[in-house]
């Protein structure tokens, strides 16, 4: 074995062991001499090979140099490997075996080739040239360089920090690099994610002072609405109690007009002085009624526009019962022309002196006869049938298509329909729409019963009448099904399946036995009627006690003796809803139900006091209310139809009027307003006035409460147009 011997050197170094981090060390330099043999640089196996002369603090120090996972190179100033820990050569090239490349082939370029660079080869070119020009020309203390690279793993990107140390290669003196290399991954992610996140602040910051300018500018839009709202809400409050000045019909009653001053408040708005005080004034006045529309006499009787006295007369009588003068009767012995008697109680003594000379039953009979017969009064009977018609066994294919239209078209053509089932016309369309809900299934309701009774119900309206006919109210029930099932009644479950049927039943009956003849006509003549039900809707208390005797009676009574008890609140129902078609209770009624469900205005905390859709909690006179408003919409519901079906019944109407004005001269009555054949026009001449005055509130209340119900307000609409522009002479009936 060849004699050998071995020199050590020492020097210190400084040496970056972390990120940041940078600490002296010792560089032992080991050189082994045999005979004929050059100095080489040292490694683990020639320093284990000096035997005892090496220190145990040389060899731990090479130990730890080849063992340490900070991968560490040493290059010279061409880029040639000169020496590298086992970390180190075996990340450079990982595909040349478990030892990595040779120090004789691995070169700096290599550790630049393994970046995955965007630019890609040409970018870890001019990585490696950057790199060599900052250490080796221009002598920086240290460059760093982050370089990212694929996962070998996975191929999920990473990144490493290379830092490159120049120092002087001990062992020839020549410039040389050396370089750590640090994987800086999670340090990178975090810095990213911190960039994304902190542009995304930015990105909302921006956002926000966006959306604060658009605050500002919102903010100061509604101040200046704010401030305009207050304006013509104040003008509005004054224009509200102040006199109206010809400017239209002043619906609203003194409980509107104080519950709209409350509603002010409750908003937050300070109405004028004045506004407060005629509304004391008002609310003041000695015998006002708090339930009918303010100074409504002389907003009626006011020439305008839209009607002028007589239909102002008119529509008084209808809606109040009484005109300007009182009474309306000429003596009976008065020739033509001569005016009539201006004596109360004259006028009164001779309405009762006509009534028992025309009922001499009347001055001894204990008890009065409701018959239908009765409410023939003066005039003669109309011709009715002898027989009950019977609704046919089968049903046409026709038919049963318009039965089908009848259940969901707002504009069911009903003469059509009429004449498709003569005689038939309500039983028919009533047992139908009965089985159709389902309502006839549910209560187990006796068909062949509830058949008979259709029919006796229908028997009992006059077809000669030319407007309250089973035809007029055949429509009513099919207005009143519209209602319930396609006007969002019943989707609001504030009626239950009992007062449903109810409803119908109302609808079928809120006419039964009518003569042709008003309660005006029948209060002024002492009607039987009239003096049964003291002057308080004869007609309307006959209609339901006439049709609850049919009810009521063995052949006709289709309810099971299981609903015994539901059959109380079914006739409660009954009573209520037929009662509110007097047209004299008419403004009370609209006021009451729109001081009951139209909401309370948000204060200023925008807290409301009360929901009006909240039915549950709902009083129950209030309920009664609304099932009123559905009856009155449907008694009037002509008004929503197709024009010509409108205009037909308009007409019918008016010539109905007139044959009681022609009663009305032959007992020496004044003729009322608009019923005189003589005069130009009759009732069709008030009927913007009805629209404006009686329909539009109505409907608009009812549609404010369900909006599924806008199509009535649809053909109210056109129909109005038609009047207000003359077109409605122009369409044949």
């Amino acid at each position: 074995m060849p004699e050998a011997s071995a020199n050590v050197a020492s020097k210190p170094i400084r040496i970056q062991t972390a990120s940041g981090r940078v600490e002296t060390a010792i560089l032992h330099i080991f050189e082994m001499q045999t005979a004929g043999a050059v100095p080489a640089a040292a490694t683990e196996a020639s320093a284990a090979s000096v035997g005892t002369d090496i220190s145990s603090s040389d060899r731990r120090i090479c130990a730890l140099h080849q063992r340490s996972p900070i991968q560490m190179y040493m290059f010279d100033c061409h880029g040639v490997l000169l020496n590298a820990n086992k970390a180190a050569l075996a990340g450079l090239q990982p595909d040349a075996g478990p030892e990595g490349v040779g120090a004789h082939a691995a070169h700096m370029e290599m550790l630049f080739a393994r970046g995955a660079y965007p630019g890609g080869k040409e970018q870890a070119v001019q990585a490696y040239e950057e790199a060599l020009n900052a250490v080796f020309d221009l002598r920086v203390e240290c460059h760093q360089h982050i370089q990212p690279y694929a996962s070998r793993k996975d191929g999920t990107m990473k990144w490493a920090l290379l830092e490159m140390w120049p120092l002087v290669d001990p062992v020839d003196s020549s410039p040389a690099v050396l370089v750590h290399k640090y994987n800086i991954t999670q340090k990178k992610r975090a810095e990213l994610l911190f960039t994304e996140q902190k542009e995304a602040l930015e990105q909302r910051n921006q956002a926000l002072e966006r959306d604060w300018q658009q605050m500002l500018d919102e903010k100061f839009r509604l101040q200046m609405e704010s401030k305009a709202l207050a304006q013509h809400l104040n003008a509005l409050l004054i224009d509200k109690f102040g006199p109206q000045d010809g400017k239209g019909f002043d619906s609203d009653t003194p409980i509107d007009k104080a519950l709209a001053f409350l509603q002010f408040i409750i908003a937050g708005f300070c109405p004028p002085v004045q506004a407060a005080l005629d509304l004391y004034r008002m609310l003041s006045e000695p015998g006002i009624d708090l339930r009918q529309p303010v100074r409504l006499e002389n907003q009626l009787l006011t020439d305008n526009a839209e009607m002028d006295s007589e239909v102002g007369q008119s529509m008084l009588q209808l809606l109040q019962g009484r005109q300007r003068s009182q009474p309306s009767m000429a003596h009976p012995g008065a020739q033509q022309g001569e005016a009539p008697q201006n004596n109360n109680a004259a006028v009164r003594k001779a309405h009762i002196s006509l009534a028992l000379s025309r009922h001499p039953d009347l001055a001894d009979a204990p008890t009065l006869d409701v018959s239908r017969d009765s409410l023939e009064g003066v005039a003669a009977a109309a011709p009715r049938p002898s027989q009950p018609v019977v609704i046919p066994i089968t049903i046409t294919p026709a038919v049963e298509r318009m039965l089908q239209d009848a259940e969901s078209n707002w504009q069911f053509d009903i003469f059509a329909y009429a004449e498709a089932t003569p005689g038939n016309s309500l039983s028919m369309l009533t047992f139908h729409l009965l089985k159709s809900t389902g309502l006839v299934q549910e209560f187990d309701l006796n068909e062949s019963k509830l058949t008979a009774c259709l029919r006796k119900i229908e028997s009992g309206y006059d077809p000669a009448n030319p407007y309250h006919n089973s035809i007029h109210v055949a429509s009513v029930v099919q207005m009143t099904h519209m209602l319930l099932v396609h006007g969002g009644v019943l989707k609001s479950k504030v009626l239950n399946r009992t007062q449903q049927l109810a409803t119908y039943w109302s609808a079928t009956v809120h006419d039964y036995e009518h003569g042709g003849l008003n309660n005006d006509f029948l209060i002024k003549t002492a009607h039987p009627l009239a003096i049964t039900y003291n002057d308080s809707s004869p007609l309307e208390n006959h209609h339901l006690a006439a049709s609850s005797r049919v009810l009521y009676t063995p052949e006709y009574c289709f309810p099971p003796k299981e609903m015994a008890g539901q059959l109380i609140g079914v006739r409660s129902t009954c009573i209520s809803q037929v009662l509110g078609t007097d047209m004299k209770k008419h403004f009370e009624i609209l006021s009451r139900f729109q001081a009951a469900f139209k909401q309370v205005p948000k204060s200023p905390g925008g807290h409301s006091s009360t929901d009006s859709t909240n039915w549950d909690s709902t009083k129950v006179e209030d309920k009664t209310l609304l099932h009123q408003m559905i009856l009155k919409c449907a008694d009037i519901g002509h008004l929503t139809a197709a024009p010509r079906t409108h205009k037909r019944w308009a007409v019918q109407l008016e010539e109905e009027f007139f044959r009681q004005g022609d009663k009305e001269r032959s007992v020496g009555l004044t003729v009322s307003p608009l019923m005189d054949r003589n005069q130009q026009g009759g009732m069709t001449r008030s009927q913007l006035g009805f629209f404006n005055i009686v329909g539009a509130p109505l409907f608009m209340a009812v549609i404010e409460l369900f909006e599924d119900a806008q199509p009535m307000m649809q053909g109210l609409q056109a129909n109005y147009h038609h009047w207000e522009s003359g077109k409605i002479a122009e369409l044949t009936i």
